[in-house]
């Protein structure tokens, strides 16, 4: 165990988390940026701050690989921890507001709206959502959450003329603060039971005979229901649709995926390292009688498995009535989420390596859609609608081929990605015995295959009713289409690199002390 327990040392704290250090000062200084840029020109400015949220995010992620991912779960003052789990799956978040700061130059320009602030909520709701995961504190937990859930409610709410997005962000401040509170509840009655809000300690605590309290299982579900609300798992995804449809469409496809990693990486890593026996795997005496917390499976397993099927079928039935593209796809985000669950109901190395690999692979198809469907619009709202895509697959070739291949990406056919994620939960969830809930979700799938394919059916097999007119394609956007159209095909083709990177970090966690 290596903990520096209470003292500080800015070195080792540069250490553990470096990218969340950058993050936050560079937040700062790009508000001094968007001030000293004030008599430019509003699109330059904004062109400028878009390109430098970009660099900061790349600075981020060559940080997180080249120093965090070699350290060995250094733990500072048992708060965060710099697991490779952790370091994953923050990976992830960068990736993703990397894609989303790219597409957002050309965005903010086609919808006028050329607010520095948007970059810097960006910034700080990924540095949130980083702090969130490498969190080994539920109180920090909470904290970063909120720090997260924050920027993301502004970034919903950034079409200030446009009642939908209003409406969304309204609901999503609500049922996000709904949800924000189970998680606080949660906390409060774990502290009263155990004494501590440490990962591990509480593993110990609990494995001492707690395991047998109610008052744990209550605490234990409080955490999870919080936590279910930002993964958008039924029957906590009331807000997804309206968020989704209302937000700007580059900031749909950032909290679908950097909200969404965020979520699922922390309840794993709440959920392997607290309340099932993994720690025991580590080889330390001091953690040996957490093996008595596999008593707690059949509890947590039976609840997770049916909230896994009912958000599968749920996001896909509900996606197939869609007419609007994007709400579409807020459905199809909350069955997706029910197969994440799946691998984690799996219990193994493999369903967590899985997990992790969807996470990366959802990021590149779903921020990849989500930049088609901003192009093809022009304008928020101007061509969402199944109708407005008759015939663009002639018209715009480009842009009809990456749609295309996004959603048969999401829909799980090979050689993409996509098949590739669903395969890994899967066949994770079939060693575990658990056939027929992976049987019911490969029916979801081909459930999901048809509204995904309707939408190719309409840009190739159906005449043009109304002129569609794309908006400006910016070269961010160019370079962030093709760095995930590509992700997307190599992932598909050639995963092995990927997954066995996933299989060392989910390792990583019972390693956390």
């Amino acid at each position: 165990m290596n903990d520096l327990n209470f003292s500080f040392d800015f070195f080792h704290l540069w250490q553990v988390i470096g990218g969340q250090l950058i993050l936050i000062v560079a937040g700062l200084i790009l508000i001094l940026a968007d001030i000293a840029m004030l008599k430019l020109d509003e699109d330059v400015r904004s062109r400028r701050l878009g390109w430098l949220t970009v660099i900061i995010f790349a600075l981020t992620a060559a940080h997180m690989m080249s120093r965090e991912w070699g350290l060995h779960n250094i733990v500072f003052m048992g708060i965060f921890s710099a697991d490779k789990f952790s370091i994953f799956v923050s990976i992830v978040m960068v990736l993703s507001g990397l894609l989303a700061a790219l597409m957002s130059i050309g965005y903010l320009q086609n919808n006028d709206v050329m607010k520095g602030e948007y970059y810097i909520l960006m910034i700080y709701a990924v540095a949130g959502a980083i702090g969130l995961v490498q969190s080994v504190d539920l109180l920090m937990m909470f904290i970063t959450l909120e720090v997260m859930s924050l920027a993301i409610y502004a970034l919903a709410a950034f079409l200030k003329n446009n009642r939908f997005s209003q409406e969304g962000a309204l609901k999503y401040f609500l049922l996000g603060s709904f949800g924000s509170a189970f998680f606080l509840f949660g906390v409060a009655v774990i502290y009263g039971v155990t004494g501590t809000i440490n990962l591990t300690k509480i593993a110990q605590s609990i494995a001492g005979g707690l395991y047998t309290n109610p008052a744990i299982l209550l605490a234990f579900a409080m955490l999870s229901v919080g936590l279910f609300f930002k993964m958008a798992m039924v029957p906590f995804h009331m807000w997804t649709p309206d968020v989704y449809e209302g937000s700007p469409s580059v900031i749909t496809g950032f909290m679908a995926t950097a909200v969404k990693a965020a979520a699922f990486g922390v309840f794993v890593k709440l959920l392997f390292v607290t309340f099932t026996p993994m720690l025991s795997q580590s080889g330390q005496p001091d953690f040996q009688n957490t093996i008595n917390l596999a008593a707690l499976g059949a509890y947590w397993k039976p609840v997770l498995w049916w909230l896994a099927l009912l958000t599968m079928f749920f996001g896909n039935l509900i996606a197939v009535s869609q007419q609007n593209v994007k709400r579409m796809l807020a459905y199809s985000s909350i069955a997706h989420a029910g197969y994440m669950a799946v691998g984690i109901i799996a219990a193994n190395g493999d369903g967590r390596m899985g997990v992790l690999f969807y996470l990366f692979s959802y990021t590149l198809m779903n921020l990849g859609a989500f930049g088609v469907i901003y192009l093809i619009d022009g304008k928020e709202r101007n061509a969402q609608t199944l109708e407005d895509y008759r015939g663009l697959g002639y018209k715009y070739p480009a842009l009809g081929f990456l749609m295309g291949l996004f959603l048969v990406a999401m829909a799980g056919l090979p050689p993409t990605a996509g098949f590739i994620a669903k395969f890994y939960v899967f066949a994770a969830a079939i060693k575990e015995g658990y056939f027929l809930l992976a049987a019911l979700g490969v029916m979801t799938s081909v459930i999901g295959a048809y509204y995904y394919l309707r939408v190719i059916y309409m840009m190739y097999m159906k005449d043009e009713v109304r002129d569609v007119v794309r908006g400006p394609v910016a070269m961010p956007t160019v370079i962030a289409l093709v760095i995930t159209a590509i992700g997307v095909i190599y992932l598909g083709i050639l995963p092995e690199q990927l997954a066995n990177i996933a299989n060392a970090a989910q390792q990583s966690l019972s390693m956390i002390f």
